[in-house]
């Protein structure tokens, strides 16, 4: 079973960092001259991943544990608990999953900080 999209943006996504340690997950949208903003998109305690580098639009739609049945990684067997939950990934020409406990996101405009 697919639900309705819990994020969804047409704009280009990079996987921009994992911590394997704290089962980090981070895809960004930066800003451009046309989009002043940009988009973090985060997934807390990462179990395990189909994902690509980067990607033109991302939806992301919580997902039944069934669709990990089709990925020969055996993904499932990492669910050890009813908090760990199944994100169906999705962009331009591809889709993937995330299993993860949680996922945030925000926008907004790049600070820098000063010294």
């Amino acid at each position: 079973m697919i639900c309705e999209p819990i994020f969804e943006s047409d704009r280009e996504f990079l996987l921009e960092s994992y911590v394997s340690s704290h089962g980090l997950l981070l895809f960004r949208a930066n800003r451009t001259n046309e989009l002043p903003t940009m988009i973090d998109v985060l997934f807390r305690d990462v179990r395990a991943m189909d994902v690509r580098a980067w990607t033109v639009g991302l939806r992301i739609e919580l997902a039944d544990r069934n669709l990990l049945k089709e990925y020969p990684s055996n993904p499932a067997e990492m669910i050890e608990t009813e908090e760990i939950l199944v994100y169906r990934l999705s962009g331009l020409g591809w889709r993937g999953f995330v299993v993860a406990c949680r996922v945030d996101s925000s926008e907004g405009v790049e600070t820098k900080k000063h010294s």
